[in-house]
């Protein structure tokens, strides 16, 4: 579930894996890979690298990392508090739709939720319900209150 208490509705069993330093991890592919992201040239796995940082940067605030999955192919990259409301977190490698964020919040019915953030290569800015913020202000999504 996508609700408070997030340690409380944690499933033990599923969880992601995220490497604690993206220059590791670009080192641990094939030659020439350093240069493709250089380059801009990784494409579809430019998401998991997105991710990855995400997961660094949020790991480095303290904060502990939460997903949400579902078998239909729902997936929340991230759900955390902020703001003292459980809070989707969508992180893109490109400016696309987020379209599980959206659902989330759409049925609200459901998933009592109000607000998502979508992090990636985005200007500061709000669209309905979602704020959007580029990936290098990901540090200010700090605990507060």
């Amino acid at each position: 579930m996508i609700e408070f208490p997030l340690d409380g509705n944690k499933i033990d069993d599923c969880f992601k894996i995220y490497m604690q330093d993206i220059g590791l991890l670009i080192s641990m592919f094939e030659d020439g890979t350093q240069f493709d992201v250089l380059n801009n040239k990784l494409y579809t796995y430019k998401g998991a690298i997105f991710e990855n940082f995400a997961a660094d940067v949020l790991s480095k605030m303290g904060r502990k990392l939460y997903y949400y999955r579902k078998d239909s192919g729902l997936e929340i990259d991230f759900v955390m508090r902020y703001k003292n409301e459980c809070t989707p977190l969508e992180v893109k490698a490109t400016t696309g739709n987020a379209k599980s964020l959206n659902t989330v919040i759409k049925n609200k019915e459901i998933y009592h939720i109000d607000n998502g953030i979508k992090i990636g290569n985005y200007n500061v800015g709000r669209e309905n319900n979602i704020l959007t913020l580029p990936l290098y202000m990901l540090f200010l999504l700090n605990d507060d209150e």
